[in-house]
């Protein structure tokens, strides 16, 4: 019986790799921002529509992570897909400003209920195969399988929206639709979970434990959500950067294939990078190069500042896998999900407060601008963690561990 379990949690692995490239098939992407014009919309309403989406999983997040720890994180992949795809299928169907707000808010409460029950599904599944060592270079392969994805999903998105700007929208539904489907056969790793009579008290004692007891735990997260800002921010100021200088639609695609074939090379390499130079100086390093890309995209005012924003993509790919392992070396199986789930929520709630400051900026003054002022906001707080992550011996402590 042990040896039937073993062989079908095994199988999770290779069903999580497909679900991880199925859930980064963003068909519409790389030209949204185009639909979202044809449809009137100005660059502070498509930001704002990205805001909407981080609020909605700012909301839903904390409370998601602790019901994939407590109900299961393949209920919450079943539950999360299945609401997603009403999102998206609001896109398919309806055409203004109003809609397009309620489809983000959905799509929020799918993606709060879907993050932090993946990875930690990823990480106890290897957890109770003894596997655990392998897990940086699995969700190495995840961020590269997700890149490809992106890519080649982008690139198809991209050419069939030449013919209509909406037709992306419709792929992107049918692969949710899978992904729900093949949801349904992974196996819940075997852990104990923690019987509590209070769940608010116990949600709350995760949380207080996560951003102000353990230091080591907030440091690494506030780092991470501020990458996390940055490299989903370049997304969508990327294509409206390409805008500026009237790239023809069906060069989008292959534009963001680059991107992420940069992206997924990176997190393959991420292990053996942090084995060569450690952990201390990658993650400073990785703050530097990411600042000063978007201080010269903003500087250099030519269609060539998109080396940046491919060094940019390129700082996306390494850093997941690293911060994803040293965070789960910090906490136990029962909480996993929820400390995620607030890392996430650490990242959206960055991304409201930056993206629509981003987008007012862009409207209202330049995009150059933005772009600086972003940068050096990015510097900044990159530095007070990584400086704080020293300061506490937890970046020498992973460094002993290794």
């Amino acid at each position: 019986m042990k040896a039937v379990f073993a062989k079908s949690i095994q199988n999770n692995i290779f069903k999580l790799l497909i679900l991880k490239g199925l859930s980064f098939a963003w068909f519409p992407i790389p030209t949204i921002m185009l639909f979202y014009e044809s449809y009137g919309l100005s660059i502070e309403q498509s930001v704002f529509l990205k805001t909407v989406l981080s609020l909605s999983i700012f909301i839903f997040e904390v409370p998601s992570g602790y019901v994939a720890d407590k109900w299961g994180r393949k209920f919450c992949l079943i539950s999360g897909s299945s609401i997603w795809v009403m999102g998206w299928l609001i896109y398919c169907t309806q055409n203004s400003f109003d809609w397009f707000i309620l489809a983000e808010g959905l799509t929020g409460i799918g993606g709060s209920l879907i993050s932090g029950a993946d990875t930690a599904l990823t990480y106890d599944t290897l957890l109770q195969l003894g596997q655990e060592n392998q897990y940086r270079k699995i969700e190495g392969k995840m961020v590269a399988i997700s890149g490809i994805s992106e890519a080649f999903s982008g690139l198809i998105g991209a050419f069939i929206a030449q013919y209509n700007l909406v037709y992306p929208f419709y792929l992107q539904t049918v692969f949710l639709i899978i992904y729900c489907l093949i949801s349904t056969r992974l196996i819940e790793p075997k852990y104990q979970f923690q019987k509590t009579s209070n769940p608010l008290q116990d949600l709350f004692s995760i949380i207080q434990n996560s951003l102000f007891i353990n230091a080591s735990i907030r440091w690494l997260i506030l780092l991470s959500g501020t990458f996390s800002v940055a490299t989903f921010l370049i997304v969508w100021l990327s294509q409206a950067y390409l805008s500026n200088y009237n790239m023809p639609t069906s060069l989008f695609g292959i534009i963001w294939v680059i991107f992420h074939v940069i992206m997924s090379l990176a997190s393959l390499t991420a292990h053996q990078i942090e084995q060569k130079i450690g952990f201390k100086i990658i993650s400073f390093a990785v703050v530097l190069l990411l600042s000063f890309s978007y201080i010269l995209l903003g500087i250099i005012n030519t269609v060539w500042g998109i080396i940046f924003v491919c060094v940019i993509y390129w700082v996306r790919g390494l850093v997941t896998p690293l911060f994803n392992e040293a965070i789960n070396h910090l906490v136990p199986s029962q909480t996993r999900a929820t400390v995620f789930s607030i890392k996430s929520f650490v990242f959206r709630l960055g991304f409201a407060i930056i993206g629509t400051l981003s987008g007012w900026l862009s409207d209202q003054y330049s995009l150059n601008l933005s772009l600086v002022i972003m940068g050096t906001i990015f510097l900044s707080c990159g530095l007070f963690c990584w400086y704080y992550l020293t300061k506490l011996g937890s970046i020498s402590l992973r460094e002993k561990q290794k």
